[in-house]
């Protein structure tokens, strides 16, 4: 895509950001067609909110790190079925809101989180869609050990549906090696809790942060 820069600073002023709707659409078919049908792509609206309102199709889920993301959701109409509610930061009244809202999922971060989702489906009745987050040797999320344990103990939280993991591990990775690495314990896992618990993970929410290079003619292509 040949862009003229000069027509376009004059246009809308300097400094701006000058985004391509067009670029936009095409990287999202390319890597939906490298993923294929069985994996939904879920854009992270702390990337570009100013993108969700040209998001095209082939983004079926929206993930949302924090209250203000999930207002801006509200204001420009987001489908509150495609949302993932997400961020390590959540208060009980964030659940709250999110749940009433109708998000699809919500992410258990901490054993905090685990509470609060359990009370508000025990509230009303309906138990709250999760996906709990496993730790990659970080303060972030839940350890594996306490991961299983929560399965184990299913039973005892009636205010939520564990449909799955939420596995994210960092940005710019530059190997697919690395991505190889961690979808293989992903899948180790699952295979676990499934002969241990009887338990099978629906749903894996993977956050790879593949490399991109803004600057490069080949920008995002990722090294063997």
């Amino acid at each position: 895509m040949e862009w003229n820069y000069s027509e376009l600073a004059a246009a809308a002023g300097t400094p701006s950001y000058i985004f391509s709707e067009q670029a936009f659409r095409e990287r999202a078919e390319e890597v939906k067609k490298a993923f294929g049908e069985r994996v939904d792509l879920c854009f992270s609206i702390k990337a570009n909110p100013f993108l969700l309102s040209v998001l095209p199709d082939e983004f079926t889920r929206v993930e949302v790190c924090s209250p203000g993301e999930l207002t801006i959701c509200e204001k420009l109409g987001i489908d509150p079925d495609k949302i993932i509610f997400s961020g390590v930061n959540k208060s009980a009244d964030d659940v709250a809101c999110a749940i009433s809202y109708g998000v699809h999922r919500v992410t258990i971060e901490s054993l905090n989180h685990l509470a609060y989702a359990d009370e508000e489906g025990r509230k009303t009745g309906k138990p709250v869609p999760v996906l709990i987050r496993l730790a990659d040797e970080s303060q972030f999320g839940i350890d594996e050990d306490v991961l299983t344990d929560i399965i184990a103990r299913r039973d005892e939280y009636p205010g939520i549906k564990i449909k799955g993991i939420h596995y994210f591990t960092g940005t710019q990775k530059r190997r697919a090696k690395e991505v190889i690495k961690e979808t293989e314990r992903l899948s180790e896992l699952t295979d676990s809790i499934r002969e241990q618990f009887g338990f099978s993970i629906e749903e894996l929410e993977y956050g790879a942060g593949l490399d991109a290079d803004y600057f490069k003619p080949d920008a995002g292509a990722l090294e063997a």
